[in-house]
């Protein structure tokens, strides 16, 4: 209960005590000390016991204090001029010209009454449900949720109001310790720990989102806990990432192995989602697709590079394109590239286009290839371009020629079509990694690849950039990259899209990066 008192009006020249309070013991009290005396005061509670504590030192002005009470009775204030020493506080007390001090107690709440307020959730339908838990009948109460949540799936989309957003709830039922969201729209870690519902089974997690969202999900659920540093534990959580049980929208669209749930993840829904016209078959002529192995003299690595063919392929045909898409085989697997270029040649919307997929030898060598380094640019530029080129019996125009990446295969692209303008004519970038920083750099360029371009004069290069603002760091890194391109005169096609870090929306912006650069 929350109790006040009238402003008491005191004149320290006739007592030094100021005002009692009744407390009990454990009462939580929050009170307001005014002092008008420009030399200040302090103020302290004597308990019922004579035990004295100290609330403020040395006021001028209005200030708040609180205390506990550590027992029951009576207990009063004392108000002492800041200047004394303690020792002849009450006789300055005595002789202290007429000043006028308040207190006033905004609360006094009992230990009865100390309780949390009930917490506010983001989704209407959670804070309903916390709201039915607190009463009868819990058990029943749960066992309807989840039968109305199998008969309309999930995540839990709910409206809101004169908005083009939704509060999207992720949900997860029953595990023990923790539940993880991977591919989440935390705008930065790509993974949030879900909530626990109190008594209950649920475990949940809200945004409120816009209603174009590209958003690919899985669970985590007990994730252990290792030994190991950090980046370790973080790997920990694929070792249980699994598609939602509840939700029929799945990435990839028709899983290789759908009677496992750990292959595969979950698409979220929203009503107006894109949805390409170009990731499903259309009936086009078929490119064709050929493997080999690629030896590099200069890194002294293999490497598996894939080739696409458009159907009807002519070597000599002067429109002839050709692209290099670094993280091939994702390119392929989690991206159906060479169906995206099949409809689209097939519909007249780009020339007939070869398209390489660069294979990374190993997790360790991506590492260290795609982040700026010279002598695997060398190497794309000097080798695999010239062996691609002898192997189709192609010459293909500098203006005709791109490359593509995303997260490190962006910041790639970047990179060597700078320093090898004269093959790349062309960049398409997908969430490039631009907060990449140069070891061997000032520590001033957070933002190498943006320093870079500006310390140099401008090429014959064409971009097309995008990120999504679930990738925050990404998204600012970007934003600074595109701005020095501008500065600096270079034809730049920049999107942003409502999208996380991954395949599931880099398939669906890789077709308008390829209409943009490509585009009859």
């Amino acid at each position: 209960m929350k109790k006040t008192t009238a402003l008491l009006l005191m004149s320290m020249s006739t007592f030094a005590y100021s005002q009692s309070i009744s407390l009990q013991n454990g009462d939580f009290v929050k009170g307001e000390f005014t002092v008008t005396d420009k030399d200040g005061a302090d103020l302290a509670i004597v308990f019922a016991d004579k035990s004295e504590r100290w609330l403020l030192q040395n006021v001028v002005g209005k200030k708040e204090f609180v205390f506990e009470a550590e027992q029951t009775g009576t207990a009063d204030f004392v108000i002492y001029p800041s200047k004394a020493e303690k020792t002849e506080k009450a006789e300055k007390a005595e002789k202290a010209e007429t000043a006028h001090y308040q207190i006033q107690i905004l609360q006094q709440i009992p230990v009865a009454e100390q309780q949390a307020l009930p917490e506010k959730y983001l989704s209407p339908t959670i804070q309903q449900l916390a709201e039915q838990l607190t009463k009868q009948n819990k058990a029943a109460r749960l066992d309807e949720f989840w039968q109305k949540i199998t008969q309309q799936g999930l995540p839990l989309i709910e409206p809101v109001e004169n908005s083009n957003q939704s509060i999207v709830t992720f949900l997860w039922r029953g595990a023990k310790h923790n539940v993880w969201l991977w591919g989440s729209p935390s705008r930065e870690d790509h993974h949030d720990r879900l909530e626990h519902l109190f008594g209950s089974d649920i475990w949940f997690k809200s945004y409120q989102l816009p209603n174009d969202s590209l958003v690919s999900y899985g669970f985590a659920p007990d994730v252990p806990s290792l030994p190991v540093n950090q980046g370790e534990q973080r790997r920990a959580i694929l070792a249980t990432l699994q598609a939602d049980p509840f939700n029929p929208n799945t990435y990839p669209a028709k899983p290789k192995y759908p009677q496992d749930r750990f292959s595969y993840v979950s698409a979220l829904k929203l009503k107006n989602t894109p949805q390409s016209p170009w990731l499903k078959p259309q009936n086009a002529p078929q490119g064709k697709l050929q493997t080999h192995q690629f030896h590099s003299q200069i890194l002294a690595n293999h490497r598996r590079v894939q080739i696409y063919l458009p159907a009807h392929f002519e070597p000599n045909n002067p429109d002839l394109r050709l692209l290099f898409l670094f993280d091939g085989t994702d390119y392929i697997d989690k991206v159906p590239t060479p169906m995206i270029l099949d409809n689209l040649i097939a519909q007249g919307k780009i020339p007939p286009t070869v398209a390489v997929f660069i294979d990374n030898p190993t997790t360790q060598a991506r590492r260290a290839e795609l982040p700026p380094n010279p002598d695997f640019a060398k190497m794309i530029a000097t080798e695999l371009y010239p062996w691609v080129s002898q192997q189709l019996g192609i010459k293909i125009a500098v203006k005709h020629t791109a490359l593509a990446g995303s997260s490190f295969g962006g910041l790639a692209t970047a990179y060597i079509a700078n320093q090898y303008p004269d093959i790349f004519g062309n960049g398409l970038i997908l969430s490039g990694s631009f907060w990449w920083k140069d070891p061997t750099d000032s520590p001033q360029f957070n933002n190498a690849m943006a320093h870079l371009y500006a310390s140099q004069a401008t090429k014959n290069l064409h971009f097309f950039i995008s990120a999504g603002i679930y990738e925050q760091t990404i998204l600012n890194s970007s934003r600074h990259f595109k701005d020095v391109l501008m500065a600096k005169n270079y034809p730049v096609i920049y999107k942003e899209y409502a999208s996380e870090h991954g395949y599931f929306s880099w398939q669906t912006i890789l077709p308008e990066g390829l209409l943009a650069l490509f585009g009859q």
